[in-house]
């Protein structure tokens, strides 16, 4: 755990971490389970949940079963709610004025995908473990071209 902030053993403690990613496409769906559960080893909260934010509006976070065939179906069907070859406002660079950087590109898609997916999941910590499904696994989900992304975790309970 890089950072602890909270009060006496007893009260409310908060655990929080970072995950540093790099995607390699959009649709692309990165397993994150493995490490979260490695962070919550190392972490004493027994009750509470954990909070797996995405820093990019880009980028989200969700819950969903890691099964190759539904990933490549989700990832067509955000591809069909947002075509990437469609054209959209906040891509057109000569009418755009706010958020403007000199490397921009193209991504006005990956935005609109992201209206549906969020940037955040909690699940419940149970007995110190992560109370989530059996086909359950968190992912971080890359909707725009590769690039570096972090995720904050965040451990909240009791000891």
């Amino acid at each position: 755990m890089s950072e602890k902030t909270g009060a006496q053993q007893g009260e409310l403690q908060v655990y929080r971490s970072r995950i540093a990613v790099q995607s390699q496409q959009g649709p692309e769906f990165i397993d994150l389970t493995d490490v979260v559960l490695r962070q919550l080893e190392r972490c004493p909260i027994r009750e509470g949940y954990a909070l797996v934010f995405s820093r990019h509006t880009t980028a989200g976070v969700v819950i969903q079963e890691n099964e190759p065939l539904l990933l490549q179906d989700m990832a067509r069907k955000l591809n069909q709610i947002a075509p990437p070859e469609e054209s959209y406002a906040h891509d057109d660079f000569s009418i755009r004025t706010e958020n403007l950087i000199e490397e921009m590109e193209a991504n006005g898609h990956a935005h609109c995908q992201g209206l549906f997916i969020g940037q955040s999941v909690h699940a419940p910590i149970e007995g110190g473990k992560l109370a989530i499904g059996r086909w359950q696994r968190i992912f971080l989900l890359e909707l725009d071209s590769p690039r570096a992304r972090e995720v904050i975790v965040q451990f909240v309970g009791i000891e």
